[in-house]
């Protein structure tokens, strides 16, 4: 039985570009699919700085990543080279929190059909309206914005109103992570295992925090 690798601070130049042509050659003939190209990037030791942002769009020997990276735009270039026309998104660094140089670094994209996802959690680096407004608002008003990770660990509603609002105001969409029972992820909890959890059990009982998030969806024109 084979172990499961940890979370990767990048793709590997090694496979990640054939599995991106391979993708794209099953599911492009559906447009509706959207092509997340790495989740959660964090090279050069998880910090916001120049060698991090070169990688993440280059690849190849990065600090902080021990093989052969393999860059945005290579996966960029995997999919458009099969010819197919999905909406690609690209997450920043610092686990797809910090956008603070996305346009700066943005890959190339031939059909000019890519998004900025992003992830926010109330734990994160850039988590209040005031970071928000300066790093992030002037990529959302570029191109459009997805936040593919959102949630509020301590399960109030707070943190993921203001999150939703400043979305709705830049054109940005969001997905509230995560439908994990709460009694086996709880919220708040010290374990290791804590989480923004939408529900208590798999019956779908909200959390404080799924129940604010289900009625702002339901509030919505």
């Amino acid at each position: 039985m084979l172990a499961g690798y940890p979370q990767l601070p990048m793709a590997d130049r090694d496979h990640s570009p054939a599995f991106w042509t391979s993708v794209a050659r099953t599911f492009g003939t559906d447009t509706a699919v959207i092509f997340d190209l790495y989740n959660e990037p964090y090279p050069d030791g998880d910090q916001d700085t120049t060698a991090a942002w070169t990688c993440w769009r280059d690849g190849g020997t990065c600090p902080g990543v021990d093989y052969v990276a393999a860059g945005m735009q290579e996966l960029v270039d995997a999919v458009r080279t099969t010819g197919v026309k999905n909406l690609l998104v690209a997450a920043g660094v610092r686990y797809g929190n910090v956008l603070s140089r996305w346009r700066e670094f943005m890959p190339y994209d031939p059909l000019s059909n890519l998004a900025v996802a992003w992830h926010v959690y109330n734990v994160n680096l850039c988590h209040d309206v005031a970071c928000w407004t300066s790093t992030v608002a002037p990529v959302a008003d570029y191109l459009p914005i997805i936040a593919t990770e959102m949630g509020e660990f301590d399960c109030a509603v707070g943190f993921i109103g203001d999150a939703m609002e400043f979305l709705e105001a830049h054109g940005g969409s969001y997905s509230a992570n995560a439908w994990n029972a709460g009694s086996g992820w709880p919220c708040g909890s010290a374990d290791a295992k804590s989480g923004p959890s939408l529900i208590v059990d798999f019956g779908g009982t909200p959390t404080p925090y799924g129940l604010g998030y289900r009625d702002h969806l339901l509030g919505l024109p």
